[in-house]
Formats: C-alpha cells, sequence, structure tokens
C-alpha cells in the first residue's frame, strides 16, 4: 500500500516487541484486542505482498492472519479505539486484495462509522492537556483520510453512495513528516524546513486527488439528472482542479524516470499510483460524454440538446488521452515486473481505460483502420497483462470475462462493415479491395486470447445481440451496467450497445 500510509511505524514495531516479550499476553488488558488484530492484519498484508516464490509458510497463511484478527476483533470491549479503526481498515485493503469487494464494502460500513464516532473526522490539533500527542493526532488523520480515500473508490467502482461527506469534514490533511520525525515537539517547524523527499509527500497528494474524484462522482455521476450547462461547467471546474493538481506534483510525477530519487522503489510504486489515479479521474470526467453515444434512450429521445461538436471532440480527445496514457503506464509496470496480484486498484484502472478504447474502436469501426488500429493494439495489449495475473474468480478474471466480449465485438464489427462495403463496391463494378481480410486475419492472431482464459474462444459469455428482461437503461450514461456486472455477477452488456431492428449495431 505505496500510498496508503496510516499506520506508524514506530508504534507497530513496539506492538511488534511487546508482542513477543509478553509470548501473546500484551499489556492492558483493554487495548489488547484491537492491538494483536492490528498485527495480525499486518502479517497478512505482508504475506499478500511477497513474490509468489518467495512465500515461506503455508499457502493460507495470510487467510489465516485474517481469521485470527477476525477472532481478536470479535473479543474488543469498552470503548472505540483508533487501532481498532486502523485494524478494521486494514482489513478491508487485505479483502481487495483478494477480489472480495462486496464483502468489503460491507465491512466498511462498519470501519466508517467507528471512525465518525470517535470523531475522526473532526479537526484535533495535539494538547498536552487533552493527552492528545502529535504522534496520536497524525495517526487519527492519516486514518481518517486514508478511509476518505477508500470510499472514494468504492463508491466509483460499484456505483453506491459515499459514506463521508466533505460537509461534515473539518480534519486537516496529516503532516509531510516521516515516522520516525513524529515524536519531534516542533513537527510543523520541521515539515517547513524538511527538503528530503518523503514518503508521505505521495500519500497527501493522493488525498487531495480523492477529493476532486468525491466532487466528479458527485456532480457528474448524481442520481438526479443534471442539466447539460451545468455538466459542462461542473466539468471545466474539475478539470481546472485537476491541472492544479498536476502542477503541484509535477517536479514528483513527471521526473525523469532514471532519477536517483526513484532508484527507490517506494517512490517508483508512489509515482505509478499517483499517475494512474490522475488519469483515471480524467477518464471519470469525461466518460459520460463517450457513454452517452452507447446509450440506446439518449438516442432514442429527440428532446435533448445536441451537444456541441467541439466540446464533444474534446471531451473525445481528453479521455482517450487519459485511456492511452493509463494502458501505457501499465505496460511499463509489466515490463519491469512490477504487476502484481495484490495490486487491485492498478487491475480497476487497467480495466475502465481499455473499455474506453474498445468502445471508441467499435464506435469508429466505420473508419480508416489507421483511426482506431492503435487504440485496439493498446487495449488488446492491457488486457493481456490484466490476464496475466488473473486468478479463477478473482475480479481481475472478471474484467477478462467483460473486456474479452468488447474485443470479440470490436473486431466483429470492424469485419461486418468492411464486408459491406466489399459488397457495395462489388456491386457497383468496381474491383474489390482484399486488404481489409488480410488485416483483419492478422489482428485476430495478434491479439489472441491469453491461455488463462481458453474458453472465451470457444463461447461467448454475453448474449450481444439479444435482449435481458427486465433490463433498463438510465437517461444518463450507464456505466452501472459494467459495475453490476463485477459486482453482482455476470450478466448481459448489450444496453451498452445499440442495435437496430434487424439485430445491426447503429454506430
Amino acid at each position: 500500500m505505496p500510498t496508503y500510509r496510516f499506520l506508524h511505524k514506530p508504534t507497530i514495531q513496539s506492538y511488534f516487541d511487546e508482542f513477543y516479550d509478553t509470548l501473546g499476553i500484551m499489556n492492558g488488558a483493554q487495548n489488547v484486542p484491537a492491538k494483536v488484530a492490528l498485527l495480525f492484519m499486518v502479517f497478512a498484508q505482508a504475506r499478500v505482498y511477497m513474490p509468489d516464490n518467495d512465500r515461506p509458510g503455508p499457502p493460507d497463511l495470510s487467510k489465516r492472519y485474517f481469521l485470527a484478527a477476525e477472532h481478536h476483533l470479535s473479543r474488543e470491549k469498552g470503548s472505540i479505539r483508533l487501532a481498532s479503526v486502523q485494524a478494521r481498515l486494514t482489513q478491508c485493503y487485505y479483502l481487495l486484495t483478494q477480489s472480495r469487494i462486496n464483502h468489503c464494502w460491507s465491512l466498511f460500513g462498519t470501519v466508517s462509522h467507528l471512525a465518525l464516532a470517535i470523531g475522526l473526522n473532526r479537526n484535533r490539533p495535539p494538547d498536552p492537556n487533552t493527552g492528545l500527542s502529535h504522534i496520536e493526532s497524525e495517526c487519527r488523520r492519516r486514518t481518517f483520510w486514508c478511509a476518505y480515500t477508500l470510499d472514494t473508490y468504492l463508491s466509483a467502482a460499484l456505483g453506491r453512495p459515499r459514506t463521508f461527506h466533505d460537509d461534515d469534514i473539518d480534519s486537516a490533511l496529516p503532516a509531510c513528516i516521516e515516522d520516525e520525525d513524529l515524536s519531534n515537539i516542533d513537527a510543523e517547524v520541521l515539515q517547513s524546513s524538511n527538503l528530503a523527499p518523503s514518503t508521505m509527500l505521495a500519500s497527501i497528494a493522493h488525498m487531495k486527488l480523492a477529493r476532486i474524484i468525491s466532487k466528479i462522482l458527485g456532480s457528474l455521476y448524481s442520481i438526479k439528472p443534471v442539466p447539460p450547462s451545468i455538466r459542462a461547467a461542473a466539468v471545466e471546474q474539475v478539470m481546472k482542479d485537476l491541472h492544479g493538481w498536476r502542477s503541484e506534483m509535477t517536479r514528483f510525477l513527471d521526473v525523469d524516470i532514471y532519477s536517483t530519487m526513484f532508484l527507490v522503489s517506494i517512490f517508483q510504486r508512489q509515482r505509478n499510483v499517483l499517475n494512474l489515479t490522475y488519469w483515471h479521474a480524467i477518464i471519470l470526467t469525461h466518460r459520460p460524454f463517450i457513454l452517452s453515444n452507447l446509450s440506446r434512450l439518449s438516442r432514442a429521445s429527440k428532446d435533448d440538446p445536441v451537444q456541441d461538436d467541439m466540446q464533444r471532440e474534446n471531451n473525445l480527445s481528453e479521455c482517450l488521452n487519459a485511456a492511452m496514457e493509463t494502458v501505457n503506464t501499465i505496460n511499463d509496470i509489466t515490463e519491469c515486473r512490477q504487476l502484481f496480484r495484490a495490486f487491485w486498484i492498478t487491475a480497476y484502472f487497467a480495466f475502465n481505460a481499455t473499455i474506453m478504447l474498445y468502445i471508441y474502436v467499435i464506435q469508429q469501426c466505420g473508419s480508416r483502420s489507421e483511426v482506431y488500429s492503435s487504440y485496439l493494439a493498446a487495449a488488446t495489449r492491457c488486457q493481456s497483462h490484466i490476464a496475466a495475473i488473473a486468478e479463477k474468480g478473482s475480479l481481475s478474471e472478471r474484467y477478462c470475462l467483460v473486456l474479452e466480449e468488447l474485443r470479440v465485438e470490436a473486431l466483429r464489427q470492424i469485419q461486418q462493415f468492411h464486408q459491406s462495403e466489399l459488397q457495395l463496391s462489388g456491386f457497383s463494378g468496381e474491383s474489390p479491395n482484399s486488404s481489409f481480410q488480410t488485416r483483419y486475419t492478422s489482428m485476430q492472431n495478434t491479439h489472441s486470447v491469453p491461455q488463462e482464459f481458453p474458453h472465451l474462444e470457444k463461447e461467448n459469455i454475453f448474449d450481444l445481440e439479444g435482449n435481458m428482461p427486465g433490463f433498463t437503461f438510465p437517461n444518463d450514461p450507464g456505466w452501472e451496467q459494467f459495475t453490476n456486472l463485477l459486482s453482482s455477477g455476470l450478466g448481459n452488456i448489450d444496453g451498452l450497445l445499440s442495435y437496430d431492428s434487424v439485430g445491426n449495431q447503429v454506430i
């Protein structure tokens, strides 16, 4: 968890030493269950991030740690403690690495309520009179804002309402100070004078970016209809905020990859997470305008105003550029052998970007191959990277199932359009051009289905040309159709593709 740095390393180390010194009994009966549970969850997280070929102990050791933590948390009594929230929040992150996103969402409800109950959303500066030290004050801030960030991601991924609302929050962001320096009484002075790179820099930047994404979800993905003028103004403001955030972090994000600072692996991972999150925020901002072209209801309604061509092209360009930046970053991570199964958020970003590229290819299949071929190649390459880390029953496998249907549909539409073109050409007496068939066959051979999912070559998971009874479509773009496939099981994605009365897709 390169940017979710809500634990204080010296404190965890003291828990660890105490655990072994007392043979697991620990000191202070009331705090014991939460402290031991937090230790077990640290062990569980460390286990899943180990390389596959370097994991000592039984294969299910991380699950045993999780169950041990769950057992200790069930023994808690008395008042709510910060360690209780931290242990359960760590459980949420662990569940995501195991593709248990609904379990995570359910548990996060408990985490958020406990956090609000002890006032983590309120600003409480260090106060010797109340016994609140600099360390505890900073840990409270770190824990809350990491929970806020996770709340935003779960809302975006599952299409469900957020728990934390900005109007209820006045907690300050954490200080950009290393764990070892938090005990310094003059922490604020130390922060202003510290010129060395800090591992907290990216963590704080991630929290700021989560606040912008929260605005995106509230203004562009509201359940209430948003007038086009208000939506356009919201997009303009969001892009201004994103560009401002990027300019603040440009020295960290755009620095030469061979810089000495990025020889440290933690900075490399943080840089990748922030870049991917930034591009994903841009996709979230412009995605509704792209998906609106695939909504049946928006096509059927003649009362909707026609979007300005220049604005539509700008939205399309921004979304495609962000998607390409995402898949290229995923490719770089894979080539450096830094893509692991535990990186749940990386696979999620890759899935979103690849869908945008496939949808664009489907929309542009009637154009020259030069218009869409690079996007199709990039999408297929990214899909293969996701498939390489997918395990049976995992979210990554579900991502691949959805993406494979879109890939097959894109190739089918390309072939269908050009075959019709050849037939018309032959009817008019012109000599047919057979170059497309060669290109199509080449694409099929080059972008084959990864070996991890051979069953996809034999049958389609979705009936793209059928209707699903009771399946309704919203007035605004229906990204929730995709999220429902992943959170509630696989279904039918024909609602995102529009067909005429004889089954041909309308582009």
